[in-house]
């Protein structure tokens, strides 16, 4: 059965793939060590977070605030294969959803096997989202065994900023997966666009990356969470 790709459809896809990429090389590199991203600005209260949990003698707090943060991922992640379940099912009725889609108006017509192209690509998604979001569940373990390990005093200030930069690390890159996994819901409704036509799904990839990039280098929350020192 042919497929019925269009130069369109094709370079909205590429535009998809590369808008994608681009933002998350953007949040994992720019400015690093700088804090004029969100996702900087974070790290270090993360970090600030790590050094003042070790120097207190009750943990506790700490240990459920981090309790909360799992409850999250464990629920967007339990989420995501409830999504990849729906998806697959589709699989099984996909001239039914062919035609739901039809009867909209302005809809692409395209073939069913160019139609399960799209279907996949969903899939893929939440396949991305869905190990995304289980190494960072996987990470929040790995910290509070850590929390759970560290001496109640330690013996030279070294020590303790050693082990709070360590497990500031697993808790940052934590962060990082959580963050990347939750991107992935984001995309995946631009991606809804592409079943209706291709310039709606460049207009729906353009629109959730820039509100992703606003969020991310110029929201009221960031600069909120700023310094006083690099606040207007």
């Amino acid at each position: 059965m042919p497929l019925d790709i269009s130069l369109l459809d094709m370079l909205a896809l590429f535009w998809f793939i590369l808008a994608w990429y681009s933002l998350s090389w953007i949040g994992r590199h720019y400015k690093e060590n700088d804090k004029t991203t969100l996702k900087s600005i974070t790290k270090s209260y993360r970090n600030q977070w790590m050094l003042q949990l070790l120097s207190r003698s009750n943990r506790m707090p700490d240990v459920a605030l981090i309790g909360n943060l799992m409850r999250s991922v464990s629920f967007f992640t339990s989420t995501s294969i409830l999504i990849l379940a729906s998806l697959i099912a589709v699989f099984g009725v996909i001239n039914q959803a062919i035609t739901i889609f039809h009867d909209i108006p302005f809809a692409q017509q395209v073939s069913a096997a160019f139609w399960k192209i799209k279907l996949l690509l969903l899939v893929l998604i939440f396949v991305y989202v869905f190990f995304k979001l289980v190494w960072s569940l996987r990470q929040y373990n790995s910290a509070v065994i850590m929390i759970g390990a560290a001496p109640d005093v330690f013996e030279t200030d070294e020590e303790l900023f050693l082990y709070a930069n360590n497990l500031g690390i697993v808790m940052n890159r934590t962060g990082q997966h959580f963050i990347e996994g939750m991107r992935g819901y984001e995309y995946a409704l631009a991606a809804l666009a592409w079943f209706i036509h291709p310039l709606l799904f460049i207009l729906a990839t353009t629109f959730v990356s820039l509100v992703i990039y606003r969020r991310e280098f110029a929201s009221r929350t960031m600069k909120a969470m700023a310094p006083e020192d690099q606040q207007d």
